[in-house]
């Protein structure tokens, strides 16, 4: 580290000069050079500030000492807009004419006159053929940077392109033209250049090498550590930490490292011995920073934690208040070209969304992917799109695009109506073609809540939750009535039986009677049973359509409909009291509605979190997405994981107990051993870790080619299944930890990536979820047994080993529940989900939770009643459930992580008595019901 610091080793913005120190050589340099020293047409097609200029100039320079000659044409220099043709490419000749110092041979305006009769591209054509190739003997590489600018001509430019074709195309005919290359730089797609729709004879621009510039990894960015040496002794730690927040970016990092040299501490000055306190700030209030280092003597390196040093100058230097530090302007260029208005903007705004919330997408080279790759947000890594950057993600995230999506809604103006009217105008509700439109717009977003509402009570399918949750009571009710008919029917049967007796021998007939009675009576109990259930399910509907309606958003109206609830649980609690499995409750919409009723109240704050038992607790997470919840078993530890590349113990109050980087680009899943004693997490970086409880790295190999999308722990934990997005899942080896032993066990032959993989409870089978949405059971042997005729979004197993069951979920909302020795289908159910994500099964086996779009968690018994709902603030993107199933967890796409109680009849009841009980004007008839 030097005493001295030198002015900035940096440069932002602009092309580097042929010898500046901090010019970083990545592979694209030998590429590029290489394939036009051999007379390649090449084309370098990227987004914005990637350094391709910088790469013209070294290439130049090195293309030049081999003594060929080059010309460097800037196409947005000659202009575009009221340009005519005959200016634009006498612009283009005068250009050739200095570069190649031919003014000595040609007058140009003359040569350019005295040729009126041909067209512009005629004559430029004519000029390379009969005057520069005459002219200049040695090879020649004409480069043409900003090459998109053509795309912004008052003119086509096919002609052109088509000029360049052409010179590649003469080579077969006129050995002359093999001296003379062209190369192409700028911001486009080959499927952008020659694209004019009106001209029959263009062609895409197919020719040449494309020339691939990706951004600085750590081994091609050493010199920039050089300028990083002047201020700290660990330059190489905090180069990689700027490589992280950059991506490698080549504008953002040369920022970066520009920023860190103009904002490091001064130099400490020497001690003498001891611990030496180097930053000592009077404490005013808020965070001291205190750094103590042992003093060896000599000058003292400030920069201690350079992770923490890095990010908060990301933090405060680039991404706070971004807009006005943006200076040279790099992030407001890829907020124009992603706001950029088009038929494509929402499409590509949806597809960004996608990639925020960590779907797998992969390259299909549609209009709107090519767009986001041009843009600089996204890039392909490992056969998926990906965020460039976190600093990228964290200026664009999912708020700032879910209010530009808002603003783009093409029902903007009747939502903002209907929501003003309280929902109940109904004339603002889309129809036909506009409803069919708005449900294409909305079929790949994620929505907000008022959006999922307004259009489903548009399509009169589930009108609103307050109908939908009719409709499901409609359905049980008439299961209901059908169980209340055979029941009569049976009676009817039991007393035909006894009068057909009438006349026998009187101890027969006394005999056959006593039979046909008890007979009669079973069935009797049986009908009166059905019709409590039906009355019971109709008074809990009841009360929940009171609790949820938009006319009644009171506390008083709220309050009404909790003792109606109330009373209705209080009758199935009767019902019940030999049933403990939730399966056989004939009624279950009670529990419902006294759940989502306290959930109310509690969100009206008309009362305090701690009267009640119910764990209610919601905490910023992770900067990003969260990615996976687990639950440590037998323990109160949350382990969650982010895209931020971080893993995070947490205990139920939301305290953070243990933080680590993953170093794995981004975490996808975390889970605990079945023991508790370590952790996995799945890496986008195609690797698998272990880790212990306090984040110390046990075990690491690489699981797939590409993104790890999921891990499962067999029972006993010795084997690690491991799927990703090569399509391919095997299972490996933990019996020997630390060591880790690759299996020979190959589970093949699937479609696109593969979703998830599970281990089935007894450990004896897998099942696996690929990415056309097929089911496959294996055994450990890696044989396939079934492929299941469904077509999921999600699975997952029963942990009730005795119950053999799995359920599955469609992206429509069916679930359906299988029994997994015969691998068949016992029964299925629709949910309330418009578009479902994914299932998981409570502990106990009692209970399903289903997640949709609408930011909705549900939870259901195995006969499809639901039992609890649960709504979100973000889109929900995990759930997990804690060892007694009394807690679920539940991660969202914008970094918060809520922690919600399960609770049974008995404990919902208990609840809402105690706060009834509070309320003088309802002690006297909760006193009577509640007792």
């Amino acid at each position: 580290m030097s005493t001295n610091p030198k002015p900035s080793y940096y440069q932002v913005g602009g092309s580097l000069t042929n010898n500046a120190p901090n010019y970083v050589k990545r592979q694209a340099d030998d590429d590029f050079y290489n394939g036009l020293k051999a007379g390649e047409f090449c084309y370098v097609l990227n987004s914005r500030q990637m350094g391709k200029s910088s790469l013209q100039v070294r290439t130049i320079q090195r293309l030049r000492s081999d003594g060929i000659a080059c010309a460097a044409i800037d196409i947005s220099e000659i202009g575009n807009r009221g340009v005519t043709p005959e200016q634009w490419y006498a612009g283009l000749l005068r250009i050739l004419e200095n570069n190649f110092n031919l003014s000595d041979v040609v007058n140009v305006r003359t040569w350019w006159r005295d040729r009126n009769f041909l067209t512009p591209v005629q004559r430029l054509s004519e000029f390379i053929e009969t005057v520069l190739l005459v002219n200049i003997r040695t090879n020649i590489v004409i480069f043409i940077d900003e090459i998109d600018s053509i795309l912004a001509l008052d003119f086509p430019a096919d002609d052109f392109l088509a000029l360049i074709r052409s010179c590649y195309n003469k080579r077969a005919n006129n050995s002359e033209f093999d001296r003379l290359t062209w190369a192409l730089l700028g911001v486009a797609s080959p499927a952008d250049l020659c694209r004019e729709q009106n001209s029959s004879s263009s062609t895409p621009f197919n020719i040449g090498k494309a020339i691939e510039l990706t951004g600085f990894d750590e081994t091609e960015a050493q010199p920039l550590a050089a300028g990083l040496a002047e201020i700290t002794d660990g330059s190489g730690e905090v180069l990689r930490e700027v490589l992280y927040w950059t991506g490698g970016q080549p504008f953002l990092t040369q920022k970066l490292c520009k920023l860190l040299f103009e904002n490091a501490p001064p130099p400490a000055p020497p001690c003498q011995g001891g611990e030496q306190d180097l930053i000592h700030t009077p404490c005013q209030g808020g965070e001291q920073d205190l750094i103590h280092t042992p003093c060896q003597g000599g000058e003292q390196d400030l920069i201690q934690n350079p992770g923490e040093w890095v990010e908060k100058v990301v933090r405060l230097k680039i991404v706070e208040n971004w807009e006005s530090q943006d200076v040279p302007e790099h992030l407001s260029t890829i907020r124009d070209r992603l706001f950029r208005e088009n038929q494509r903007i929402v499409r590509r705004l949806g597809l960004y969304q996608q990639i925020l919330e960590q779907v797998e997408i992969v390259p299909d080279g549609s209009a709107e992917q090519m767009e986001l790759r041009l843009s600089g947000l996204i890039v392909k890594r490992r056969e998926n799109l990906t965020i460039s950057n976190p600093i990228y993600e964290a200026v664009f995230n999912q708020k700032l695009i879910e209010q530009k999506l808002e603003k783009l809604s093409p029902y903007s103006e009747a939502i903002k109506v209907w929501l003003n009217a309280n929902c109940e105008d109904d004339s603002q509700l889309l129809r036909g073609d506009d409803l069919q439109s708005a449900l294409v717009w909305a079929a790949d977003k994620s929505l907000r809540n008022e959006d999922f509402h307004f259009l489903t009570a548009s399509q009169k399918l589930i009108l609103s939750d307050q109908n939908q949750l009719l409709l499901a009571a409609t359905r049980e009710t008439k299961k209901a009535v059908g169980d209340a008919a055979k029941a009569l029917t049976e009676a009817d049967a039991a007393k035909q039986k006894a009068k057909q007796w009438i006349g026998i021998g009187s101890a027969v007939l006394v005999g056959s009677l006593i039979g046909a009675i008890g007979f009669s009576t079973l069935a009797y109990q049986r009908f009166k049973l059905a019709q409590a259930s039906i009355e019971i399910e109709q008074n809990g509907s009841d009360a929940l359509l009171l609790a949820v309606s938009q006319k009644t958003e009171n506390g008083e109206a709220l309050s009404e409909a909790l003792l109606r609830a109330i009373a209705s649980g209080k009758r199935l609690k009767v019902l019940v009291e030999n049933k403990p499995r939730l399966e056989q409750y004939p009624a279950t919409r009670p529990l419902l509605a006294l759940q989502v009723i306290l959930d109310k109240i509690t969100e009206k704050q008309q009362i305090k979190a701690s009267s009640l038992s119910q764990i209610k607790l919601n905490w910023q997470a992770h900067a990003g997405a969260v990615t996976s919840v687990n639950f440590r078993p037998d323990s109160q530890i949350l382990a969650t994981a982010g895209i931020d590349d971080r893993v995070r113990l947490w205990n139920f109050s939301g305290q953070k107990i243990a933080e680590w980087k993953a170093l794995q680009q981004s975490v996808n899943m975390v889970i605990f051993s079945p023991d508790g004693k370590f952790l996995a997490t799945a890496g986008r970086d195609s690797t698998v870790k272990l880790w212990n409880l306090s984040g110390k790295n046990i075990a690491k190999f690489k699981g797939i080619q590409g993104s790890v999308t999921s891990i499962s722990f067999s029972p006993e934990g010795k084997f690690l299944a491991v799927a990703g997005i090569d399509s391919s899942a095997a299972i490996w080896n933990l019996s020997k930890l630390p060591k880790v032993i690759s299996s020979s066990v190959k589970l093949p032959g699937h479609n696109g990536l593969v979703r998830s993989v599970n281990f089935s409870p007894s450990g004896d089978s897998l099942t696996t979820l690929d990415g056309k949405s097929t089911v496959r059971i294996w055994n450990l042997s890696g044989q396939l047994k079934k492929t299941l005729p469904v077509q999921a979004i999600g699975i997952s197993f029963s942990p009730a080993q005795q119950q053999y069951r799995f359920a599955t979920v469609t992206l429509n909302g069916k679930v359906g529940l299988w029994n997994l020795s015969e691998k068949k289908l016992v029964s299925e159910f629709e949910t309330l989900h418009l578009d479902a994500k994914s299932i998981s099964f409570s502990p106990d086996g009692e209970r399903l939770a289903t997640v949709g779009i609408d930011k909705t968690v549900r939870l259901w018994n195995l006969a499809g009643r639901q039992v609890a709902q649960f709504e979100f603030e973000e889109n929900v993107v995990s759930v997990g459930w804690s060892r007694d199933g009394k807690q679920i967890a539940v991660a969202g796409s914008n970094g918060t992580v809520w922690l919600r109680q399960v609770e049974g009849l008995e404990e919902l009841l208990k609840q809402s008595c105690n706060f009834l009980s509070s309320k003088p004007e309802y002690l006297r008839r909760v006193s009577t019901i509640c007792k």
